[in-house]
């Protein structure tokens, strides 16, 4: 009598053409990625095997989730979507410090930004608004379009000082107006250094009124970031 399909072996064989390949360095920068989608997580470095699939998984988080909590994500995401099953053994969790910017609930405004030269140098201030309160900075810089872009940075800066942590040097990097899909986009770094270490965040704001207006907004944007866009491993 012969015997039906072996459905056992169909469905191994669809669970086998389903496996995500972890060697495959596209695949394995993919489920990097989704990693990083995950609450909490700044970046992630995974190290396949040959007797299992992952034998290394390094997940670098901020401070507000614990360790377990992410390895328990971690392993969910992989399992629901990527089909991989990893030990909760292989994936070391390290938290960093985290950059703080603006204090929570602040709602910072860019009120106005007057621009002014004398000499060869341009002098700038800007006043911010948080709520009732009233913040002004003045920044300088020699006299040019990139001058006046850093001049505008630094006021903003200035006047956000007295709401920053005073535990952290918080510097500019550096502020630039690009062209983005026909668009000019103002695009400021802003460097953290604490005792713990130190960090880079960016923010951009899109030149609506004028540029000063968005280098000003771009800080603000900036300093609304908590954690570093990017890490390296």
């Amino acid at each position: 009598m012969e015997s039906g399909p072996d459905l056992t072996a169909d469905v191994d064989l669809a669970r086998s053409a389903q496996r995500t390949d972890l060697h495959d360095p596209a695949r394995r920068a993919e489920v990097e990625q989704a990693m990083c989608q995950i609450p909490g997580v700044i970046g992630a470095r995974l190290v396949p095997g040959f007797d299992r699939e992952i034998d290394e998984l390094h997940v670098l988080t901020g401070e507000g989730r614990s360790p377990k909590q992410t390895v328990r994500d971690v392993q969910t995401v992989l399992m629901a979507r990527f089909g991989v099953s990893t030990d909760h053994r292989v994936v070391s969790v390290v938290q960093m410090d985290e950059p703080q910017g603006l204090p929570a609930g602040t709602r910072v405004v860019v009120d106005r930004v007057g621009i002014s030269q004398s000499g060869v140098a341009v002098t700038a201030e800007v006043v911010l608004r948080d709520g009732d309160d009233t913040l002004e900075g003045v920044g300088e810089s020699p006299a040019s379009v990139a001058g006046q872009r850093r001049a505008t940075a630094r006021a903003t800066l200035e006047a956000l000082r007295p709401i920053l942590d005073p535990l952290q040097a918080i510097e500019l990097e550096g502020t630039d107006v690009v062209s983005v899909m026909g668009r000019s986009v103002a695009v400021t770094l802003v460097h953290f250094r604490s005792g713990r270490g130190e960090s880079t965040v960016s923010g951009s704001a899109v030149v609506r009124d004028s540029e000063p207006d968005a280098v000003a907004r771009s800080v603000l944007d900036a300093l609304n970031r908590t954690i570093a866009d990017a890490i390296t491993l």
